[in-house]
């Protein structure tokens, strides 16, 4: 049996988010070998051999284009559906049939599961897969680097830097014009989470990169970043498959939420992964707790020794131990001392 991998070509507006890779650098710590690449938002299309794959990830720009092709043998595991492109996938009966033969399916967030579970598909909250990344990619070196990655990234204008114009009018629409008061006006800065002299000695890094990249490219710009993301004394994001690797390979991380707290597109990504995440925040820890209904780890500024940033939380190791051999069973029949460490 081969063994298949997904590329990421879907952009939004000439960008593609490189923790779509991040998380294929997960799943790809569990093959022998990548045999063959397919698109994760056209997994339809003809394949002419069989391949088992990871099936984790974010699903999906193209609902249309489900369900995957039968030469694929799939574990689903840290599955997130998109609530919008899940009203079109599993308002098609071919589709809930096709996720209903690979049940359980293991979700990343609490809104995945909600939504099979309504569609009589039976689902468990399985974490992200990202939290697997020590396998290949912890390192014992200690660059001493604070990171600042894509903090309050939904209220930086610097963004708009990477995006051609012809891009951006393919893209125009109501709701990315409605997002402008957001880069024109921030109602927050990374001033009121980070002192100046945090900020002057950090270093920054994006996930934004340019969709004319090959394949190739985008993987070693994903593996170079968890490098530093390894060795790094800090890291300050308000991106999840930032926040997560740093989870775990025991690298210090604070996760900003401010401008992500929507509940249709970003609270449904962020309920149950933000469980096990340190979180920086100007927002009382009650206010925070009531946000998600539960108890969180909750950091506000003044609390934070900068010089010796908190642990992060060991509530994960669990789920990711389980996670480790879900995909360890399905590629390698259960046979952990397969998996090499790669060259760091």
């Amino acid at each position: 049996m081969k063994h298949a991998l997904f590329e990421h070509k879907q952009s939004n507006m000439g960008l593609v988010n490189i923790g779509d890779h991040i998380q294929s650098c997960a799943a790809e710590q569990f093959l022998p070998q990548v045999d063959f690449y397919v698109e994760r938002d056209n997994l339809s299309k003809a394949i002419e051999n069989k391949a088992k794959i990871i099936m984790n990830g974010w699903f999906t720009e193209s609902p249309e284009n489900w369900p995957p092709n039968p030469n694929l043998k799939p574990l689903f595991i840290s599955f997130h559906l998109q609530p919008s492109s899940a009203k079109v996938i599993l308002s098609k009966n071919i589709n809930v049939e096709y996720l209903r033969s690979y049940e359980p399916i293991g979700c990343r967030d609490y809104k995945t599961v909600e939504l099979l579970e309504k569609a009589g598909i039976k689902a468990y909250f399985s974490f992200c897969l990202t939290t697997t990344l020590d396998i290949k990619y912890k390192s014992q070196i200690n660059s001493n680097e604070i990171l600042l990655v894509d903090p309050l990234y939904n209220y930086n204008f610097s963004r708009f830097s990477k995006i051609t114009f012809k891009e951006a009018i393919k893209k125009i629409s109501y709701k990315n014009i409605s997002k402008f008061k957001n880069y024109l006006k921030p109602p927050s800065k990374l001033k009121d989470f980070v002192p100046a002299r945090v900020m002057e000695q950090a270093n920054s890094i994006n996930h934004d990169v340019s969709s004319n990249l090959s394949n190739s490219e985008l993987y070693g710009i994903s593996k170079s970043i968890l490098k530093r993301y390894s060795e790094a004394k800090l890291v300050i994001t308000s991106r999840i498959h930032c926040a997560l690797p740093c989870l775990a390979m025991g690298t210090p991380v604070l996760f900003v939420l401010q401008g992500l707290k929507d509940e249709n597109f970003h609270m449904s990504r962020l309920r149950g992964i933000l469980d096990h995440v340190n979180i920086l925040t100007n927002d009382s820890k009650e206010d925070v707790e009531k946000l998600f209904g539960k108890s969180m780890n909750v950091y506000s500024p003044s609390q934070i020794n900068w010089d010796n940033p908190p642990d992060n939380p060991l509530s994960y190791k669990n789920l990711s131990n389980n996670l480790k051999d879900k995909c360890y069973e399905f590629i390698k029949d259960g046979k952990h001392n397969e998996v090499q460490k790669t060259e760091m």
